[in-house]
């Protein structure tokens, strides 16, 4: 037994001796070798990007300098993936917004829709100021926004003692204090989780603000 653990450690020995001779041979290049891993994983970042823009048929849009949002048959890309997976088609949405008419105002029924278009046209604008190419047809006219700002779902804290709609307010708060002509706002479910009469008024105000700040 103890004939059989000296020669464990021996072996542990040996196997810490070569790797540490192998490491003081490539020391010397440990600076080419950071360099090497780096492109490595610049190349792979690279393709990765390339291959799940021909996942999802992605184009690139007509950039402009200016905060614009032009969207022509938009798919949201998960969605796009999902379905395709089930054979299922996906309807596309098209969207302006311009420094005339910025803000787009989305009514209608439950499962009608709504969340999805807002959460569609918030990821395509992210991905695209990540360097990514986007699911939307290459007329589409976009523009790189310096703040983008969304409320989607649901906040409540108990750490800080806030209600889902105070959670809602103070982040709605935020928006008026940071908002510029250089932001994009999406908010979800707008004034709800409040009175009705209380929350439009709230809503009506806040949509005021945001207008006059461009």
């Amino acid at each position: 037994s103890n004939d059989l653990f000296e020669l464990k450690q021996e072996e542990k020995r040996e196997i810490y001796r070569i790797l540490k001779s192998l490491s003081d041979s490539v020391r010397p290049e440990i600076q080419v070798i950071k360099l090497y891993q780096k492109l490595a994983g610049l190349f792979d970042f690279i393709r990765a990007k390339a291959l799940l823009a021909i996942e999802l048929e992605a184009n690139m849009p007509d950039l402009k300098k200016t905060p614009v949002l032009e969207l022509i048959n938009a798919r949201h890309p998960l969605l796009l993936l999902h379905n395709r997976a089930l054979d299922r088609k996906t309807i596309p949405l098209s969207i302006s917004l311009n420094a005339d008419e910025r803000i787009l105002i989305i009514s209608g029924p439950n499962a009608g829709g709504k969340s999805v278009a807002l959460k569609s046209i918030g990821l395509i604008q992210i991905m695209l100021q990540c360097g990514m190419l986007v699911p939307v047809h290459p007329d589409s006219k976009m523009g790189v926004f310096k703040k983008i700002c969304i409320e989607v779902g649901d906040h409540q804290s108990i750490e800080n003692d806030l209600s889902t709609y105070s959670s809602h307010l103070s982040h709605l708060k935020e928006f008026i204090n940071v908002a510029d002509e250089q932001t994009i706002f999406l908010i979800d479910e707008f004034g709800t989780g409040t009175d009705p009469m209380f929350g439009g008024a709230i809503a009506e105000a806040i949509l005021d603000a945001l207008n006059h700040k461009q």
